[in-house]
């Protein structure tokens, strides 16, 4: 199982534990479409809340792109947080996620 599949899952079973086992204590996140970076307390309180909130749920999740330092990830992510396509890209350290940008995608078709 690859490093992307192993967060999939663990935020899948909304698993906190295990959702912040897969960060990296220096770990930074840009959320793009709200212009807000996270680390420290902010991005562990961020990712309580995406965990906990049952709304909050991963569809159409597929691997764009992936080796052992960085993926890029496609998903529809439903709830409060992002409520549409999402396009992440992670860099990965010692199986950790050191680094996460998250963009919606807009289609403008």
């Amino acid at each position: 199982m690859t490093n992307t599949e192993r967060l999939q899952q663990v935020r899948d079973a909304k698993d906190l534990v295990g959702v912040f086992a897969m960060f990296t204590d220096d770990a930074v996140m840009k959320i793009h479409h709200e212009n807000k970076t996270l680390s420290g307390d902010s991005l562990r309180k961020e990712l309580t809340s995406m965990v906990e909130d049952e709304d909050t749920v991963s569809t159409e999740f597929r691997i764009i792109y992936e080796n052992d330092k960085c993926s890029v990830t496609y998903e529809r992510i439903g709830g409060q947080f992002f409520g549409g396509q999402v396009s992440i890209v992670q860099l990965w350290r010692d199986g950790q996620v050191y680094h996460m940008e998250v963009s919606n995608v807009i289609d403008v078709s």
